[in-house]
């Protein structure tokens, strides 16, 4: 049993994670915009993500919001994330804007069922702000918290709204290159990136010490009652 113990810690052990580094870059399984102008409205075919938030006065107001859905199931388990942005890439700009990004915790919509109507709430805290002012650029958002909190649901997805929050003149708005944008020499699609330091395992140290020192322990006391037995025999 003694010989046995640490072999039971051994094959245990073999189930752990090695500490490894690494990246993924991911399309979005979904992506669309929803214009409260046109609330019955669907836009997942699209090849652009259009922006706008115009208030004529304060009955009157329009609004675009862009909605972005990534299957997280290629991160692996445990992955200790440090990094994770959303990339856009701007194909006009009538304007400048401060554009910022939310999370949403709701991933049951689809692309083509999305509309301002039927888009689930999301939450209205700003996660990242970026100045977007120039046409043809990639623009990053840091999205760091709402993947960290994705990667523990399941199944693991993650929803980014990106929106304009302050209103501004009318005949402004953005549009970002989707998904169903024609790729030529390069891709302009939205990208998520993730980047993970590391991998935690499985098994933390400290439970296999524990579980060491229980095996250990059991194998003790089998062994002083054989020697007992053999005593009394």
């Amino acid at each position: 049993m003694l010989v046995l113990s640490p072999v039971f810690v051994s094959s245990i052990s073999i189930k752990t994670v090695n500490a490894q580094a690494g990246q993924v870059t991911l399309k979005p399984s979904d992506d669309t915009y929803v214009d409260s102008s046109n609330p019955n409205s669907n836009y997942g075919g699209q090849t652009t993500l259009d922006i706008e938030y115009v208030a004529i006065d304060s009955l009157a107001t329009f609004q675009d919001l862009v909605w972005l859905k990534f299957d997280l199931s290629s991160v692996p388990n445990g992955a200790v994330v440090d990094i994770a942005s959303i990339q856009l890439y701007t194909s006009y700009v009538t304007g400048t804007f401060n554009v910022h990004d939310y999370s949403c915790s709701n991933n049951s919509w689809t692309e083509l069922s999305l509309m301002y109507s039927n888009m689930p709430s999301y939450n209205t805290t700003s996660m990242d702000s970026v100045l977007v002012a120039s046409s043809n650029q990639w623009y990053n958002w840091s999205v760091i918290d709402a993947v960290r909190n994705a990667l523990n649901g399941n199944p693991k997805s993650v929803t980014i709204i990106i929106q304009e929050p302050t209103p501004q003149s009318s005949g402004t708005s953005i549009g970002f290159k989707s998904k169903e944008s024609p790729v030529y020499l390069t891709d302009y699609s939205p990208k998520l990136t993730i980047h993970w330091s590391s991998i935690v395992p499985e098994f933390q140290s400290f439970l296999l010490l524990a579980l060491f020192m229980i095996t250990m322990l059991i194998a003790v006391a089998f062994y002083k009652k054989k020697t007992m037995q053999n005593k009394r025999l």
